[in-house]
């Protein structure tokens, strides 16, 4: 039976329809086309990009960093905060630590005194838990929350140690924290403030101190004892610099007389500066209590740090004593060392 005529567009073998796209997909296949492949002008468009947000962030950075920073007003109520509330045992810490303003808003009263226990840590790493903060018994925080650098990792170690906080109290830009340590570090004796009573020999030869206080030597020539403030694992420390004679038959002592003994001996031992990196000897501090040995600490060979050593002297608690640090080791020339001690109740 015939088919009935067809009366629509012929088509034959080999045609093919043309697809039909929408607007969207034109476009976007335009686009890819111009990103694609990348050629040198893109490079320099993405450069001209960052280049104009870097601009405007520098921009908008510096118009709102002053509302961001204290003005005069807020650091004079901070200094009047801490004239009416620090007493002895209180020390400040800053975050960010650039803002070294706070110095000049502690209350004159202390921070003229040389011998106010009120001190100013600016390094953040003084209030982990593995840092002595000797003599302290709380700390403000003095903090610029809004500021560049501002972070809250001093305020966690801080309340990691407290007892109790107190704060934060706002006064304009900057807040003020008060952490009341739980177990503060006060010792009965810091022996680096005891040297000038000190008796110091190297090699069974007594050393004489000079007008500076430094104890100087016969021989060799370069050892000496002084307290200073050196540079140990990134942060400024005092400490008695003591170089060591050469040798086991030349040890550098130094006796300490009527310090008043608690159960515990504890100190810290560090190599200064390029000494730490050349040298093949350990040196070793043995520590005596009238005479009798309670033990030592050694400084390992090119390992940086401030080390801790702790000795028990519950049998000399309660009484004075006579405690002597012997410095030995066989690579002097190269073992400038630094030590620091304290007995605790």
């Amino acid at each position: 039976m015939p088919l009935p005529p067809h009366h629509g567009p012929s088509w034959r073998p080999g045609d093919v329809p043309t697809p039909q796209i929408s607007p969207l997909e034109g476009a976007l296949a335009r686009v890819r086309a111009a990103l694609w492949p990348p050629r040198a002008a893109h490079g320099a468009a993405l450069l001209a990009a960052a280049v104009a947000g870097l601009g405007l962030f520098g921009t908008l950075f510096q118009a709102t960093l002053p509302a961001r920073l204290p003005t005069e007003l807020d650091w004079r109520a901070v200094s009047a905060l801490l004239e009416r509330d620090a007493r002895p045992g209180d020390a400040v810490a800053l975050s960010p630590m650039w803002a070294e303003r706070a110095r000049e808003a502690l209350p004159e009263r202390l921070a003229t005194q040389p011998e106010s226990p009120l001190v100013v840590m600016a390094y953040p790493r003084y209030t982990r838990a593995a840092e002595d903060l000797v003599g302290v018994r709380r700390v403000w925080l003095v903090s610029l929350p809004r500021a560049p650098g501002a972070s809250g990792t001093i305020a966690a170690d801080l309340a990691a140690r407290a007892a109790a906080v107190d704060g934060p109290q706002r006064l304009g830009a900057i807040e003020v924290t008060r952490y009341d340590l739980r177990s503060p570090v006060l010792p009965l004796a810091w022996l680096p403030d005891r040297l000038a009573s000190a008796r110091v020999s190297a090699g069974g030869r007594p050393c004489a101190p000079d007008a500076g206080g430094v104890f100087r030597c016969p021989a060799p020539p370069w050892v000496h004892v002084s307290r200073e403030v050196r540079e140990i694992d990134y942060l400024p420390r005092p400490c008695l610099y003591a170089h060591p004679g050469s040798g086991p038959d030349a040890p550098l002592v130094i006796e300490f007389p009527d310090v008043p003994m608690g159960r515990v001996l504890r100190g810290h031992t560090g190599i200064v500066g390029e000494a730490m990196l050349v040298g093949n000897a350990p040196l070793r501090l043995a520590v005596t209590v009238d005479g009798e040995d309670v033990g030592a600490a050694v400084e390992p060979p090119r390992t940086p740090g401030w080390h801790t050593f702790q000795i028990d002297t519950t049998r000399q608690a309660g009484r004075s004593g006579t405690v002597a640090f012997t410095v030995t080791t066989d690579d002097a020339w190269q073992r400038v060392f630094c030590f620091e001690a304290m007995t605790l109740p």
